[in-house]
């Protein structure tokens, strides 16, 4: 057997050592000679290591096409353009933006945007300066790690002043923090300019009668991106402090423009009343430990500009626990996150007892509280408690969220498979494929962040496209050790993890698709086959072949042409989800405490090998079954995992 056949035979049965297929720095380092032994037999010649001749297949052949450039009109210095289209992921998160226009190339920076499918970017004053004042026709391209999109033709209206008007003041009954609609035209956006709502008047306290002096300048924004003809402007404390009372003057708007321009409407008189703080609603009115819970109601106050004022809850009852066993709880002042004037957010923190989440507030993982809150407003040395209103809340189950991170390598990886058209809608069959596993627990597979759940309440499993540690592997959880239990609900499996890394293990996790098409007999990837790549699987070949020489089209994906056509098709995009999906649940099952969570705290896998059995190891778990085909068992938890599951996360 040759150098690199011995290092790879090491590799492979070390991957029960470990999560994922950890393996021991002796072996790679063994790899690691034997890989430079062969690089350097092979100067000189016309392929790399392996027989294997780099992939003459362009990435990035699908070219990016804007459909869209969204945009305030008429179009200023600082106007924020939001560009949208198709396969934008190929010129990466920061391109530029060149704006042709009268035989000048203009370029704009992209700003920082997270937003998958569209990026923004500002107006810069060299290109209101050549587009000058009036319409003009411009032709858009974006550009961005070697590629072009294609060439978008656009009609702007460019101004270098704007006139304002406001046609009313607010007026009528309101709350502190409210927001209050402006209507007119020429609102612009903060990039654009400065615009302030000047608050001149007297307030009046509803109780005693007393007044003070009003002289405030709030902050005025245009309330949708495009619009200019409505102003947003929110009625803070600074209109007389938090007591209830009525504010009697008036409003003008002034702004000041990115171009220097200076504007004014004309002054309006203004009443308004203000009320005190109000409980409306809390929902949901059934959640788990880590989630968010939504306080609705008005005259809240708090925020990261008004360090001196929040807002508390008072709550005060009965909690029932699951056995049945009742006791007074409260009362307890808890402090929620500030959102709006109209809306807080209070998190159920998790915490660990005894070897088993609770609701800190409750000291519990399951029950009921029934009893009454009170909404408390504070502002500097002043405080104002609002009516109590009746509360009731169940705290349920155990719930595991987990969102998948699809990162840019994936998308690059289904062109390599010919399924680039599947994206957008293989995530969701891949998301499908991990909930059927875990079928009958609390387990919660989502494409986007959790808004439901706080950050410290939800895993994070990224799926990319190569192995970043260079060792062919299709998958790696790098979270902290066997968490037994499931006490740490915020694993993240990806990215890099020191701590994993000063193990001695491969500090990278998540999922790596692209290592799963070593499978192929001809993987035409530009590498060596790294450490822990499986053998070739002729059954990947005969699923793939046909589209990776053909790529899928929407039209195929949709079920129309050819039915022979579309039945490879359709098999190629199910098994893949089924490959992905499985590949991350076994992952996703190492974060949970898995597989032997009653065995060593060093068993990350099944010591027998049994047919479907989820936490095998790599090896263990042929191609067939984890793609769902004919005459192979199905992916499910074996031994005493079910029981285990049932403990953490039953119903």
């Amino acid at each position: 057997m040759s150098c690199l056949g011995r290092a790879r035979a090491g590799l492979r049965s070390a991957e029960g050592r470990g999560r994922g297929g950890r393996t021991s720095v002796e072996t790679l380092a063994t790899f690691a000679r034997c890989t430079a032994l062969a690089s350097l037999a092979a100067l000189g010649a016309s392929t790399v290591a392996c027989g294997e001749a780099p992939s003459a297949r362009d990435p990035f052949r699908v070219r990016p096409r804007i459909t869209a450039v969204e945009a305030a009109t008429p179009v200023l210095e600082g106007t924020v353009l939001r560009v949208t289209g198709m396969s934008l992921d190929r010129v990466g998160r920061t391109p530029s933006l060149h704006v042709e226009a009268f035989g000048t190339d203009l370029v704009l920076t992209a700003l920082p945007h997270t937003v998958r499918g569209e990026h923004l970017f500002e107006v810069s004053p060299e290109v209101v300066a050549v587009l000058g004042d009036g319409d003009a026709d411009v032709t858009l391209t974006l550009d961005g790690q070697g590629t072009r999109s294609e060439a978008f033709r656009d009609r702007w209206t460019v101004a270098t002043a704007l006139g304002l008007t406001v046609d009313a003041a607010p007026s009528g009954e309101v709350h502190r923090n409210e927001v209050a609609v402006l209507r007119g035209d020429g609102f612009v956006s903060a990039t654009e300019g400065d615009t302030q709502a000047h608050f001149v008047g007297t307030f009046t306290r509803l109780v005693g009668g007393a007044t003070s002096a009003v002289d405030a300048r709030l902050p005025v924004l245009p309330a949708e991106r495009t619009g200019r003809d409505r102003g947003l402007v929110v009625l803070t404390t600074d209109l007389g402090g938090l007591s209830p009372g009525t504010f009697s003057g008036t409003m003008q708007v002034d702004s000041t423009l990115r171009s220097g321009a200076r504007r004014q409407s004309a002054a309006q008189a203004c009443t308004v009343r203000f009320a005190g703080p109000e409980l409306y609603s809390v929902s949901p009115t059934m959640a788990s430990v880590g989630s968010v819970l939504t306080v609705r109601g008005a005259g809240f106050l708090g925020g990261a500009d008004r360090p001196t004022e929040t807002t508390l809850l008072r709550l005060e009852g009965t909690f029932t626990a699951r056995d049945g066993a009742a006791s007074a709880f409260g009362p307890a002042e808890l402090v929620p996150r500030f959102v709006s004037g109209d809306t807080v957010e209070l998190v159920l923190d998790a915490e660990a007892r005894d070897g088993a989440l609770v609701a800190r507030i409750f000291g519990a993982a399951r029950g009921a509280l029934a009893g009454m809150a009170t909404p408390i407003v504070i502002a500097g040395r002043d405080e104002l408690e609002g009516a109590p209103v009746p509360f009731r809340f169940v705290l349920g189950p155990v719930r595991q969220v987990v969102a998948l991170r699809f990162l840019d390598g994936f998308y690059d990886t289904l062109d390599r498979f010919g399924l680039s058209s599947a994206a957008g809608t293989i995530e969701p069959a891949i998301v499908r494929r991990i909930e059927d596993i875990y079928a009958g627990y609390e387990v919660d597979v989502r494409l986007e962040t959790p808004t439901d759940f706080d950050a410290t309440a939800f895993a994070v499993l990224e799926v990319g496209g190569p192995d970043p540690n260079g060792n062919g592997l299709f998958g790696f959880d790098n979270s902290a050790g066997k968490d037994v239990g499931n006490l740490r609900l915020f694993d993240q499996i990806g990215g890099a993890n020191a701590e994993t890394q000063m193990d001695g293990f491969p500090g990278f996790g998540g999922v790596f698709v692209e290592s799963m098409l070593w499978w192929s007999s001809h993987p035409d990837l530009p590498v060596p086959r790294p450490p822990s790549s499986p053998e070739p699987e002729p059954l990947f070949d005969a699923l793939f072949d046909a589209v990776r020489a053909e790529p899928a089209t929407l039209a195929e994906l949709s079920g129309e042409g050819a039915a022979s056509r579309v039945e490879v098709v359709r098999r190629a995009f199910d098994a893949l989800a089924s490959i992905v999906g499985e590949t991350a649940a076994h992952e996703f099952g190492h974060s949970l405490g898995m597989a032997q969570p009653y065995g060593a705290p060093t068993a990350f896998h099944n010591d027998l090998d049994e047919d479907g059995c989820l936490m095998d190891r790599g090896g263990d778990r042929p191609l067939g079954e984890r793609a769902q085909q004919p005459g192979f068992a199905r992916s499910h938890l074996c031994y005493d995992e079910p029981a285990y599951m049932a403990e953490i996360l039953g119903p």
